[in-house]
């Protein structure tokens, strides 16, 4: 199974969104895992999962745990509220930064994919998702503030791969909400090559297209809700372009 994570600490710049149109890509031919590590809970909704008898919560805290299927090739382990103050509860756990990767021991051979959609924070479950990871991906809104926190962000995860997991690797920066004629758009661009961060950068961009917001308004992936869409033709080629680097 290879594990990855949707990453960013800021929150409304397409992490849940990539996260559930990479898992329903990937699982037209392969066996998908997604988990919703996000105490709002939006991954679990976009996939029709609303009222879980189990969550995440009781994989952390060593309860049983049910993994919900959700379509043909793709199971989920779902979130929600009750998943808010979890750090608090594990915090005084032995290995407690491992956990979710001790969970996951069993899934490595039912499912060729893990997708995780990580919190709109660095904390302890994000170390957890970053401890069990093989990849990272970091999407980036296309506007003046997604810049800002990436630098710090970048150092969060060479200390985890150095102290706690030296397989993983970034995977790429996915730039969502993109639009060529926009001048921040290019700006953006140009702050990535001036940080010396292009070779990490996806050559798939997601552009701005009202199908990602509509597909969430009705819980839907953008292939289920417009499969004609520059949204669904995007997420194809990342999805391809994300298999390629994986060969």
């Amino acid at each position: 199974m290879i594990t990855i994570s949707i990453i960013n600490q800021k929150g409304g710049v397409g992490k849940t969104t990539t996260a559930l149109n990479i898992a329903s890509y990937l699982s037209n031919s392969n066996k998908i895992l997604a988990i919703d590590l996000d105490k709002q809970g939006n991954l679990s909704d976009n996939l029709g999962v609303t009222e879980p008898s189990t969550t995440i919560e009781d994989l952390f805290l060593k309860n049983d745990f049910e993994i919900v299927p959700v379509k043909e090739n793709l199971d989920l382990i779902p979130a929600n509220i009750d998943f808010a103050g979890i750090d608090l509860k594990i915090q005084n756990e032995l290995s407690r930064e491992k956990i979710l990767g001790g969970a996951l021991q069993d899934c490595q051979d039912k499912y060729n994919y893990c997708i995780i959609d990580c919190p709109p924070d660095i904390n302890l479950i994000t170390i957890n998702a970053l401890s069990t990871s093989d990849h990272i991906i970091i999407p980036i809104k296309a506007d003046s503030f997604s810049m800002k926190g990436i630098d710090k962000m970048l150092d969060f995860i060479i200390k985890v791969r150095e102290s706690i997991n030296p397989k993983l690797s970034i995977l790429g920066i996915l730039i969502c909400q993109y639009s060529e004629n926009l001048t921040i758009s290019k700006s953006i661009l140009e702050e990535i090559k001036k940080n010396n961060w292009q070779t990490a950068l996806f050559e798939t961009k997601i552009r701005k297209n009202t199908a990602v917001e509509k597909s969430q308004y009705y819980n839907k992936s953008v292939f289920d809700f417009d499969p004609k869409s520059s949204a669904a033709i995007d997420y194809t080629n990342l999805c391809e372009e994300i298999k390629n680097k994986l060969i």
